[in-house]
């Protein structure tokens, strides 16, 4: 037995070498493993801390937007307040064009109406002057024929007289001369 013996036994130790052996590659590779996973954590608390850094800085950007939101919220509803009289001014005053502008619409109407109106009447002085005119040609036409019926009365009434006269004259002479 102690051939056998020696042979398992070298065959134990051999296999325990093979062992070993595999045991110290394991180990090599857990080492190299555990390097990796160290390099690995590593870089992992590296980006961690890359994104924690990133995050505080968006959140930062983020309460700085926000603040400058709110600023300019604010801001907007300041000028907003200044507005609201400006288009409360700007809605009078379209009322008031439209007023204006109708009573402009009725103001030219009764222009055009009074022009109208305006041409009659000068229709009517131009006709009315033009008989006037005629009517003071007819005057002085009269006037003249007055002044010369006058002048013709004023003969006719010397004539008269003087006829009177001659008839008295005679009358006078016919009953003297018949007595």
């Amino acid at each position: 037995m102690s051939k056998a013996v020696k042979d398992a036994v070298k065959k134990l130790q051999e296999e325990n070498s093979a062992l070993k052996e595999s045991n110290l590659i394991a180990q090599a590779e857990v080492g190299k493993l555990s390097c990796h996973l160290t390099m690995a954590e590593l870089e992992h608390s590296r980006l961690e801390d890359t994104m924690d850094a990133e995050l505080r800085s968006t959140r930062r950007e983020a309460s700085a937007l926000r603040q400058k939101l709110q600023l300019q919220a604010q801001e907007k509803i300041e000028l907003e307040s200044k507005l609201v009289p400006y288009r409360l001014k700007v809605t009078n005053l379209e009322a008031a064009m439209k007023a204006n502008a109708t009573k402009v619409e009725n103001l030219e109407k009764r222009s055009a109406d009074r022009e109208v109106l305006l041409g009659k009447v000068e229709k009517e002085r131009d006709d009315t002057r033009a008989e006037l005119s005629i009517t003071q040609e007819e005057n002085t036409r009269i006037v003249a024929e007055h002044a010369q019926a006058r002048e013709e009365n004023k003969k006719a009434t010397e004539e008269l007289a003087q006829a009177r006269e001659e008839t008295e004259g005679l009358m006078i002479r016919s009953v003297i001369g018949s007595r």
